[in-house]
This record gives structure tokens, sequence and C-alpha cells, in this order.
């Protein structure tokens, strides 16, 4: 493909960026608990540069103590950090990439549970939050408003090309400007004109206490998608005011916010480049530059973008958590190489908003960079045969890795093709993307060489006849019987059964779900969606507990569009023709509940290791990777996979 855009220079104030991508900020949870930078969060942000993006914009910096939403946030009033700052500078510029630093104060918004204390305009807690706030004294105030301006100057001592403030999703200037959340009757809530003078007072602050020359952003939320919040073209009305200051250099766009979770770090659920009217929509009516936002994961999609005169820059967080390497990929031809992002939201956003450091299911070097990094994988000593046994993606994974590091590898798969429990799971009604995951490993062992044997069930004979240097056995996992009376009636089936092809599913169905995630989730759906009366039965506290929040959310928004009916708490002991008994966890109560065609179970699997057992001792290496070691899920399937792969 040729990029007539993507790859062409732009400048942001007296910063020439080398091309238009853009590394978005978002928290990884990699500073230390004191909040001072960290060598392995320096490290995040420059491989991002190493793999081609012209600008990184690292995550939030508090401007004051009551302005961290994690332990983890930066300490951005102390001049300590400086240092530490200085070599995330000194990181990404060896990398190739401009790096911008980016100021924020968490007012009611807190991934702390509890927060010692939230500040707010008024005193109201967020209405996803059951944390109440601080309505702020002047004082307070003016310490935000010295908070960010000593916080951009911090920046500029350590080196860093440029600074933004967040105006977005979470923080307090946001909220500063909402009549919904700003009930003042001081000279700052009231008019807009009040409500704006936080905001404008930051802008002016920073400007003046770097200068005319550093670059100064807005990360601007646009559109609050929530009943009480603003609107796009209330947004477009704030860009106007913020380019109006002549202080501001570039506008960076976003939406949602931590009430409308799901629009702000949109899964899967929701179409790539979803937020692009958003940023054409602006881009048609100010002069400041643009940067685009939204689930974009391909380089095809930015370019036309930019082609399209959308947006001047292309913004991407999760694509280069999952593949930091997307830009030098689309530059050099690599199309086929790029690992795209599944939006799943499961390794990156559900680990740091329990402030744990940021992980990616597919790409296990994301947050691990000294150790697992572009350039870390070398080539093996001594070239081995590798034997693997199973095509799910641990199979997959650890084929891949032992390729690259040029092992000879024969992969057996007893079914007609690879991917494993993935191909069932992408069958789910918005879940199609998670094919990518095996696809993307598909096309890798394919390039790299490994011979596949499909429609091969291997026998310890099998492999040993080959002579392997090394075995490894990824045979996945299944699901046992649920262990209550009825279930050999012909209308009970695991999950795996009820998705095959002929499986006789009634029009009334009761899931029986001991998961607590997608797998007994996504099956609720896709039978909802049939038309059929859905009850799951589940004795946890609630239906998809285990699920990442927005995708949850937005599950249920369409559940309840549905013939569906949640009963939480209970456990089915027994079933018996078209009737279960039902008791409940917590007062062991017991109800027979009838009426229904179909039950499908979905419980936790169990390994098929028998293989793997059968050899032991007959190997001279032999190793297990994936759900044949224990049951688990995509991203520690492909741990797995790529520990084994560098092990060989």
């Amino acid at each position: 493909m040729q990029f007539n855009y993507l790859f062409t220079p732009f400048k942001l104030g007296n910063v020439t960026l080398k091309n238009r991508i853009v590394f978005l900020p978002h928290f990884v949870a990699l500073s230390d608990e004191e909040g001072m930078p960290t060598e392995r969060e320096a490290r995040y942000l420059a491989e991002r540069a190493k793999g081609g993006a012209g600008l990184i914009i690292m995550c939030n910096i508090a401007c004051l103590p009551s302005g961290k939403m994690s332990h983890r946030f930066i300490n951005g009033w102390d001049p300590k950090i400086i240092t530490g700052l200085k070599q995330y500078a000194d990181m990404t510029h060896e990398a190739g990439g401009k790096i911008f630093g980016q100021i924020n104060h968490g007012g009611h918004t807190t991934l702390m549970d509890p927060p010692q204390i939230l500040w707010a305009p008024s005193q109201m807690p967020e209405p996803s939050c059951q944390y109440n706030t601080k309505a702020m004294e002047t004082e307070d105030i003016e310490s935000v408003i010295e908070g960010f301006a000593k916080s951009a100057l911090h920046f500029k001592e350590a080196g860093f090309d440029g600074v933004e403030i967040k105006v977005a999703h979470d923080g307090l200037l946001r909220s500063f400007i909402s009549d919904f959340f700003n009930r003042r009757s001081d000279k700052y809530g009231g008019s807009l004109e009040n409500r704006l003078r936080l905001p404008l007072e930051v802008i002016h602050a920073i400007r003046k206490t770097i200068g005319p020359e550093l670059p100064l952003g807005i990360r601007l939320c646009l559109d609050e998608f929530t009943p009480w919040g603003y609107n796009l073209d209330f947004g477009i009305e704030l860009a106007k005011i913020f380019e109006d200051t002549g202080e501001v250099t570039y506008i960076s766009t976003d939406a949602g916010t931590f009430s409308s979770f799901y629009m702000e770090i949109p899964p899967m659920a929701v179409p790539a480049g979803f937020a692009v009217y958003m940023a054409a929509a602006l881009k048609e009516t100010i002069k400041l530059p643009v940067i685009a936002f939204g689930r974009i994961n391909d380089p095809a999609q930015a370019e036309k973008i930019l082609g399209d005169g959308h947006a001047d820059l292309i913004g991407m967080a999760r694509q280069l958590i999952a593949d930091p390497e997307t830009p030098n990929k689309a530059r050099e031809g690599r199309i086929d190489e790029i690992r795209h992002c599944v939006a799943c939201n499961d390794g990156c956003i559900y680990q740091v908003m329990h402030e744990k450091p940021v992980r990616c299911i597919q790409n296990p070097a994301a947050g691990r960079e000294k150790t697992l990094g572009i350039g870390t994988l070398k080539p093996a000593e001594v070239k081995k045969r590798v034997v693997v046994i199973g095509g799910g993606v641990a199979g997959l994974k650890v084929s891949e890795i032992a390729a690259l590091r040029g092992h000879k590898v024969i992969l057996f798969e007893k079914t007609n093709e690879l991917g494993g429990q993935v191909i069932l799971a992408s069958k789910y009604p918005l879940r199609d993307q998670l094919i990518e995951v095996a696809s993307y490993l598909i096309k890798q062992i394919n390039r790299l060489g490994v011979e596949v044997r499909l429609n091969t069930e291997a026998t310890p004979e099998d492999v040993l006849a080959l002579k392997p240097d090394a075995v490894v056995v990824a045979t996945g996992s299944f699901s046992p019987r649920l262990d209550i009376p009825g279930t050999e009636q012909e209308n009970v089936y695991s999950v795996y059964d009820a998705l095959k092809e002929d499986a006789s599913i009634g029009n009334r169905v009761m899931v029986i779900d001991l998961n607590g995630h997608w797998k007994a989730a996504g099956l609720v759906e896709y039978l909802a969606t049939q038309g059929k009366h859905v009850n799951v039965v589940t004795p946890l506290v609630f239906f998809g507990q285990a699920l990442e929040p927005s995708n949850r959310v937005m599950l249920y928004q369409r559940l309840f569009t549905m013939d569906v009916k949640m009963t939480p708490h209970h456990e089915v002991t027994a079933i018996r023709g078209k009737t279960a008994t039902l008791k409940n966890v917590y007062s062991g109560q017991e109800i027979e509940v009838g009426d229904y065609d179909t039950f499908i179970y979905v419980i936790h699997n169990r390994s098929h290791e028998e293989l793997y057992y059968a050899l032991k001792g007959k190997c001279s290496e032999l190793y297990r990777v994936g759900d044949c070691v224990a049951p688990r899920m995509i991203e520690q399937a492909i741990w797995d996979g790529e520990e084994i792969g560098r092990k060989l």
C-alpha cells in the first residue's frame, strides 16, 4: 500500500514530527508507588518511538497530591521527578521520536478504593463512583493552577518537547466546565465564562511558565456520552474558545467519562474508527491541528482519515500496546505482519484500573520491554527440531517464537483448522474480532515456514518417530460434565456441544454459569439474538462478574433489550426433564423452575494432559503450554508460548 500522508512530517509549534502517528497518553501503572519515574516506564514509551511513532505523549502526571488518581501517578509538582523524566525524554529521542507530557488533576475521578479525598467544583460524587467530594475553596483552586504550571516547568527542564493538559474523560478541568458538576456561585461557577475560568487560567499560567515556544496541547472531551453531560456541539465550542486564547498549539480529541467508560476506551463492540466524525467536525471548525482517536488500529484506516482531511495526526494507544512496530511495519510494506489490537480491554485497561502494570493479551512484552521488547529475541545457539502438538493460541505462539529463533518446527493439529477455542469464541455476537489473535499467529507461522499437519491427532509413537530435540504439548482443555443429577439427559449440553451445528437447542434455555466470563456471557447473547428466552443462573454475585467493566456495561445494555433473565446467587443442584432445582447459595433455600427445553452449562475446564504424561521421561526436552497446563485466558496461553519459545 502507498502512504501519501501517514509518513510525512508535521509541525506542532516549533517541533517537527517525522510522521503523523501519535502514541496517545494512558495510565500504565509503571511508575513506582511513591510517584517517581521508573526505567521500565521510560522503556515502555521509548519502545513505541523505536517502533516508529512520531510523537509519544506520556500518561497523566498529577499536578498536586490531591489530584493523584492512583499511587502510581507521577508527582508532577515535585522537582525530584526531573532526573527520572529526563531518562524518558532521552530514551525517546534516542529512539527517533518526540515526547510530550500530559498533566492532570483527577478531581472526582479515582482508581483508589477508597481515596483519601477527592476535590471537585461542588460537593457531589461522580455518578459512577460512590465516594463523595470536597467542594474546593479558592486557595485550593489557586494551588491547582500553580501545580499545573510547576509540572509543566518540570517537563521542560527534563527535556520534553511539549506539554499537554487534560480536559478530557477524567479530571478536574472538565468537571469545572460542566454545568452538571459545577454548581458554584462564585467567579468559578454559573455562566460558561465563569466555568471556563479555571482551565483558561491554567493555560495562561503554563504558557507564562514555559514560554511561547514549547507546544501546549489540550486533550479535549468533545462528547461526554451521558444523559446529563454535554454533546459534540458544546465540545466544539470549547475547542474554539481554547483556540481563541492564542496560547494552545493543538487539540487532541477524546470522548466519554467515567460514567460512560465504554466510550472512553471502547471495547470491540464499538466499531473501529467510531470517533472520526468528531475529529472531522472539529477540523471543519478550527484552524489548530487536530489529533484523531477512537479504535484506530490499521494504517490503511489512518491513511484514509488523513487523506479525507478529517484530522492532521492519528492517535493510537491500544494498537501500539499490541504492536509497537505498527508504524515501521506499515512504512516498510510489512502490512501482513501487523498484530492488530482486538479491543478486548482485558490485558491493558482491566489491569491498570486495578493499579497493576499494563499488559496486552497478545503482546507479552507490554510493560516488560527490558526483557521481552524489540531486539531482545535472539537466534538460538543450537537449532533444534521442535514438535508442537496443538494449534490453539498457545501452540501457535510457541511455534512462532521457536521459528523466529531459527528452530525447525512441526505443528500437529487434530482438527482441520488452527485457532483452538478462539474459533468458537469469535462466533459470539460482536466478538468476531477475536479471531485476529489466531489469524496473526497463523500468518506468522506460515511466513516462517512452520510445517503444519492438520487433521492429525498425534500419538506418543508419532511424536517420538520424528526424533525431536524438544516437544511442546499444547493440547488444550475440555469441559467435564456438570456433576449434578440429570446431566445425562439429551437436552443438557456443555457450552462446546451447544455451539455445534447439529445441536438441538429449544426456545426456552437455561444457561448455568460457573465461569463468570465471556464463555457464558457470549453464549447468552448468542442465544438471545436468535429470539430465545434465556435464564442465566449463576452462584456469583452478578452475571458477568469477571468481565472487564466497559464490556459488561455494553453487554447489559444489549441484553436488557432481549428476552433474558438473570438469576444470581443460585446454583443448579439437579435437572429432571424440563425442570431444574435451584438452591440459594446463601440461605440454602431450594426452588424448582420448569418449562425449559434446553440446559447448557459453562463450568471450569480440565486440561487435556494425557499426551504430556505419556511422553514424560521419553523426550530430552518436554514442555507444556496453555490450557493443558491449567485452563486459563488468552493472555496466559500466549505468555506460556512466549516463555517456552524463548527457552527452547
